[in-house]
């Protein structure tokens, strides 16, 4: 059991897409697609709000005005991908019949983009050193 807890303490966001498995397999086997819809709908709308933060916070830090757009794209594109395929896989997973590829597909692709837009959240910024 140690080796566990050391594994999962040695980046804080390993305990993270650990949960996020762990609240798709549980939707998954509770098998209602309403439960399914409501709580992955809430988890993409908390995590969109918390990347939308973050990106307009990257916008004000970064920008002096002069910022090219292609600069612009690089912060707020990667959420809002991340966001459409999630809620992409989440349609699938409530909408395609039980047990069938699509649905299968549709979980594992929510989960993976949940995890992908949560995952900035515990990214540490590696200090830079003057040469």
């Amino acid at each position: 059991m140690n080796i566990i807890s050391h594994w999962l303490g040695a980046a804080s966001y390993r305990v993270v897409v650990l949960n996020i498995v762990m609240l798709v397999l549980l939707l998954a086997l509770v098998g209602s697609a309403a439960l399914f819809a409501v709580v992955g709908g809430l988890c993409l709308l908390v995590a969109g709000v918390a990347g939308l933060r973050r990106a307009i916070g990257a916008s004000v830090r970064r920008g002096d005005g002069r910022r090219a757009a292609f600069d612009r794209v690089l912060v707020w594109l990667p959420g809002a991908a991340a966001l459409a395929l999630g809620a992409l896989g989440l349609h699938l997973a409530v909408n395609a019949p039980a047990g069938s590829a699509l649905q299968l597909a549709g979980m594992l692709l929510f989960g993976f983009e949940l995890v992908m837009l949560v995952l900035p959240t515990y990214e540490k910024p590696v200090p830079v050193r003057a040469a």
